[in-house]
């Protein structure tokens, strides 16, 4: 089987704070940049301006899922990883994690359950297509 990407789905609420935020951050900084702040003070703050909005920016354009072969990686900013497909026992359909490993932006996703005790929670925007290359490589995967 060749490599997929799936791209993550996007929340109208995840949308607003991320861009909410780079947008409040560039503000803020214009706004200081021309006040009479010291220049040490100043290039704290364009180092944490840019630091955040670039997090908040690699986290939005760079999320996404890939099965290759017998894995499942992600990828959502600095958050990645791998899962052997044949170690996911069951997958549950529009279910929200609310505590653990949420390498996704999108409210209405699925949660994997896999090994003996591991969850994740990923949110696919081709729920149908994505759940179908898994199942291509593990038919036993349970979908609820």
């Amino acid at each position: 089987m060749a490599s997929v990407k799936f791209t993550s789905s996007k929340s109208w609420f995840i949308t607003l704070t991320i861009w909410g935020t780079v947008a409040l951050l560039a503000v803020l900084l214009i706004q200081e940049l021309r006040s009479g702040m010291s220049f040490p003070r100043k290039l704290g703050l364009l180092v944490f301006c840019l630091l955040t909005s670039g997090l908040l920016l690699w986290t939005w354009f760079g999320t996404h899922y890939l099965i290759s072969g017998e894995t499942l990686q992600y990828r959502c900013g600095p958050l990645h990883g791998t899962i052997p497909i044949r170690q996911i026992r069951e997958v549950k359909q529009n279910q929200y994690l609310w505590a653990g490993l949420r390498p996704a932006l999108g409210l209405h996703g699925l949660v994997i359950n896999y090994n003996r005790w591991d969850t994740i929670y990923l949110s696919p925007a081709q729920k149908e297509a994505f759940l179908n290359a898994l199942q291509q490589v593990n038919p036993q995967i349970v979908v609820e």
